[in-house]
């Protein structure tokens, strides 16, 4: 009985040995963190050293280089790269990737020591039986249980594509605010130029008597409203410019220079109807994570109901019993009669039919946005042309031939002030018109999602 329970002894502590991790604490480092992120840079080894493996954004942007003012292209790798909810995405991502990697493995085995005693007899030795208890998984349980996490993780690494792809998408949006922003105080500072311009022929009237102070005085309280007006969009492009900075994950600056402009809209969104639908289906990424969760919860029925069947459980042991050296082997079975995992099979199959509506709910909720953005592009595109082939030749027309009539010597200040106005309520709505059709333009390749290579090569062809 002595070498038996040392035997027993010996066993539990190598498995104890080899099998078991010592807790180690990771405090946090806040101060450090906080010091990188101010310090962080567009120009840092990190990015560089990522950006190579983004072949396709990579070759898009061409050559990096943030010294001749930040493209979106640009922009877009370092958001890639540095946005905070992308890389606590890829963090969380390493969960189910931990999950999947130790998913299917055996059960530990369980050692057990039987102790018996004669109460009643002769003598009162100790009798051992050890024995080791092990599950074979003849079921295939496991097998489906580890495909059942590497499609979680699967579903994970889909979630994440398609936060990035949010991501791009919240940053063009701001780019075009940007944009929008950017050209109003634009058109507003050349307004001024003009105003200023008149405003001294104005006042030297005045000062001749040729018009009334009341009239001069119009053109000075424009100027006032303006210039308040146009501090107010200055304050605006400064907010949106943090705005950029932050889905970029970087620290802000006063002096970082964006080359923001539309132009990179133009070529967004502008696929027929039908195609839209079939880029949809394959490529966007909300529907793709639907997809991913519904092909786990099939994984997980499948795991329940192959649960069903009983693994082997077998113990061999060896004791002592009588004086005498004793090999056992024992051996069980499950017998699935009364409970039959069937609370886990109707729990399985009725999320497999939540995951199967919200895909299909999903793709009605894209179609319907599709359609929603498309009519938004469209309005925004009409309003435009309207304003490009209508509007604006008139306004400068007007504001053409009111100061020619000055230049003659018939100055008509009130003509003058409200040509200028037309002119830059002009400019305003044409901003506004081409904002719209950006932003909806990026709602369609956010709904219908990325192209691939192949897809960028058939809209490139002739």
């Amino acid at each position: 009985m002595t070498k038996t329970i040392r035997i027993s002894r010996a066993l539990i502590g190598i498995a104890l040995l080899t099998s078991c991790r010592n807790y180690e604490p990771k405090p946090l480092a806040l101060d450090a963190s906080e010091r990188a992120f101010l310090v962080r840079t567009i120009d840092a080894p990190t990015l560089a050293q990522y950006s190579a493996q983004l072949g396709a954004r990579a070759s898009a942007a061409n050559a990096f280089n943030a010294a001749d003012g930040l493209s979106l292209d640009e922009a877009e790798l370092i958001a890639l790269v540095f946005n905070r909810q992308l890389r606590l995405a890829r963090l969380e991502a390493g969960v189910t990737a931990a999950t999947a990697e130790n998913a299917g493995l055996w059960r530990d085995p369980r050692l057990g020591v039987d102790l018996s005693q004669i109460v009643d007899g002769v003598t009162g030795g100790v009798e051992a039986m050890v024995s080791l208890g092990l599950t074979l998984p003849l079921s295939g349980r496991l097998e489906l249980e580890k495909q059942q996490a590497q499609a979680q993780h699967r579903a994970e690494l889909v979630r994440v594509a398609q936060q990035e792809w949010t991501v791009v998408a919240d940053l063009r949006r701001a780019w075009v605010r940007h944009a929008s922003l950017a050209a109003e105080a634009q058109a507003a500072g050349d307004f001024l130029v003009r105003v200023a311009q008149v405003t001294a022929i104005v006042d030297r009237m005045e000062s001749a008597g040729e018009i009334a102070r009341i009239e001069a005085r119009l053109f000075r309280i424009e100027d006032a409203k303006l210039r308040g007006q146009l501090q107010a969009i200055e304050s605006d492009l400064t907010r949106t410019m943090h705005e950029i900075e932050s889905l970029m994950g970087m620290p802000p600056r006063s002096d970082r220079n964006f080359d923001a402009d539309f132009a990179f809209a133009d070529a967004l969104g502008r696929e027929h109807h039908d195609a839209l639908i079939l880029r949809l289906s394959a490529a966007s990424p909300s529907l793709a994570v639907a997809r991913a969760e519904y092909k786990s919860s099939e994984l997980r029925l499948a795991r329940e109901m192959r649960a069903q069947w009983p693994d082997l459980e077998i113990a061999p042991g060896f004791g002592e019993q009588d004086g005498q050296r004793q090999g056992t082997l024992g051996i069980g079975v499950t017998l699935p009669i009364i409970d039959g995992n069937r609370r886990a099979i109707a729990e399985a199959e009725a999320a497999r039919e939540v995951s199967r509506g919200r895909t299909e709910m999903e793709l009605e909720r894209l179609i319907s946005a599709l359609l929603g953005a498309e009519e938004r592009l469209a309005a925004a595109a009409r309003r435009r042309v309207l304003l490009e082939t209508t509007l604006l030749p008139l306004v400068d027309t007007q504001y053409a031939e009111a100061r020619e009539v000055a230049r003659l010597g018939e100055v008509n200040t009130l003509v003058l002030l409200e040509s200028l106005k037309q002119q830059l309520e002009a400019k305003q709505q044409l901003i506004a018109a081409r904002r719209d059709e950006s932003l909806a333009a990026i709602d369609i390749e956010e709904i219908a999602g990325p192209q691939t290579s192949m897809q960028k090569k058939e809209d490139a062809a002739p």
